[in-house]
C-alpha cells in the first residue's frame, strides 16, 4: 500500500487487481516508491503507515484521534494475536488502529447499532490488509456479547457504565476495559461503575497534543488547536 503526498493532499492508493485506485480521480497500473506524476500534479510516493490511514479516513462523526488511540493500545497492552471487542464502530478510526496492532493473527469484534455508521466503517476498513480479521456485528454490547476470554473491551458509546458487566463477563483475567467519553459526568459514572464491579488498576485521564509551526522567521505554537478530544477511563479485570 502506498501514500501519495503533494503540497495540499495526502492520498492512500488502494491496490486493486490491475493497478492502484488513486482517490476518486485516477487509476494507474504501476506505482513505486519515489515520485510520480498524475496529470499536471507531482506526488511523492511513500509506503503507507498508520498515520496516513488515520488522516485519510472518510468521516461522518468525530473520530478517536491517533494520540488517544495510541495510548489505548499501550494501556490495554494490545499486540499481535490478541482478541479485542469494541463498540461502536463510528467511522472505523479505532478499528483501523486495533487491526493494525493485532495483525496478523488477532481479531477485532466491532458492535454497532447504527447501519449508517457501520457502512462508513466498512468502507474505511476495506483498505486494510488485515480486514479478514475484522468481525462487524449489528448489536448492543450492553445486552451482552458472543465472545469470551477477550483481551480488551473498548467502548465509544454514550453510557459505557451500562456495559461494565457485559465487559466483565467477556474479558479474560487481567483483560482491560477502556471507555472514551466527552464529559466529566460520563467519566465519573464509568469510573465508579468499574470500581463497584471489582475492576482494579483504574485510571481516568486525557491527553493533550500541541502542534508547533516552524517558520523561516520564527517558530511558535499553532493558532489552530483542538486540545481536548475526550477522556479515557481504564480498569483491569481480576
Amino acid at each position: 500500500m502506498y501514500t501519495l503526498l503533494s503540497e495540499k493532499k495526502r492520498i492512500v492508493a488502494i491496490e486493486k487487481k490491475n493497478g492502484y485506485e488513486i482517490g476518486d480521480f485516477a487509476f494507474i497500473k504501476k506505482l513505486e516508491p519515489g515520485r510520480t506524476k498524475i496529470g499536471l500534479q507531482e506526488y511523492k510516493v511513500l509506503s503507507t503507515n498508520l498515520y496516513d490511514l488515520m488522516l485519510t479516513l472518510k468521516r461522518k462523526a468525530q473520530i478517536i484521534t491517533l494520540k488517544d488511540a495510541a495510548y489505548m493500545v499501550a494501556r490495554c497492552g494490545i499486540r499481535s494475536g490478541m482478541r479485542v471487542i469494541e463498540a461502536g464502530a463510528g467511522s472505523g478510526a479505532l478499528t483501523t488502529v486495533l487491526l493494525w496492532y493485532v495483525y496478523p493473527d488477532g481479531d477485532v469484534y466491532t458492535y454497532e447499532i447504527r447501519e449508517d455508521f457501520a457502512k462508513i466503517a466498512r468502507n474505511n476498513v476495506e483498505r486494510l490488509e488485515n480486514r479478514d480479521h475484522w468481525h462487524l456485528k449489528m448489536g448492543d454490547v450492553r445486552d451482552g456479547v458472543d465472545e469470551q476470554d477477550v483481551d480488551a473491551f473498548i467502548l465509544d458509546i454514550p453510557d459505557p457504565w451500562n456495559a461494565v458487566e457485559s465487559a466483565k463477563n467477556a474479558l479474560k483475567y487481567s483483560g482491560t476495559f477502556c471507555a472514551f467519553v466527552p464529559t466529566y459526568n460520563q467519566l465519573e459514572k464509568t469510573y465508579h461503575a468499574l470500581k463497584k464491579s471489582g475492576f482494579v488498576d483504574l485510571e481516568a485521564c486525557e491527553l493533550i497534543k500541541r502542534d508547533i509551526v516552524v517558520g523561516d522567521l520564527g517558530t511558535r505554537p499553532s493558532n489552530i488547536e483542538v486540545p481536548h478530544t475526550g477522556f479515557m477511563v481504564f480498569g483491569r479485570k481480576i
